[in-house]
């Protein structure tokens, strides 16, 4: 057996993080599902009619629906692979998590604005956005400085 180098110690990856990592990894089948769901009922397709027909339907109850499901795709793959990174503790994907966690929560106010709200999307995303801002996740993806060190 080798011995583990002292300078090449592998860093301590706190619960919180491997929490977020799954939940990101495993929203990617329920992402999925829904846009399956979706095109079965046909919303797809009235979708794409809708929004080529006419522009000024993107500022409306439906063009919001229309943009959610022109996302759906790009964001499964987002999160899939900000998932894989977070469990690596790759320091860019905490920032890519956040942003999305955020966007998706300005995405979910506007639809509540139009439409009934989703409150359980709207929790999940507050308790990863308070989950990612642990002290001990923060400090495994280095994001700001420790309290005991001066800042430069």
């Amino acid at each position: 057996m080798k011995k583990a180098e002292v300078g090449k110690a592998k860093p301590r990856r706190p619960g919180s993080v491997v929490v977020a990592g799954w939940c990101a990894i495993l929203a990617v089948p329920l992402i999925l599902g829904r846009f399956l769901l979706l095109a079965v009922n046909g919303q797809v397709e009235a979708a794409i009619a809708s929004a080529s027909g006419n522009p000024a339907l993107w500022i409306s109850p439906q063009g919001l629906q229309n943009l959610a499901l022109a996302l759906i795709l790009p964001i499964a793959v987002i999160s899939l692979v900000t998932g894989i990174a977070i469990l690596s503790l790759k320091r860019w994907s905490w920032v890519v998590l956040m942003l999305f966690l955020a966007l998706a929560l300005v995405l979910n106010l506007a639809r509540a604005y139009f439409r009934v709200p989703e409150y359980g999307l709207m929790l999940i995303y507050t308790l990863l956005a308070l989950l990612l801002n642990q002290p001990d996740v923060r400090r495994a993806f280095r994001i700001g400085s420790p309290d005991h060190e001066p800042i430069e």
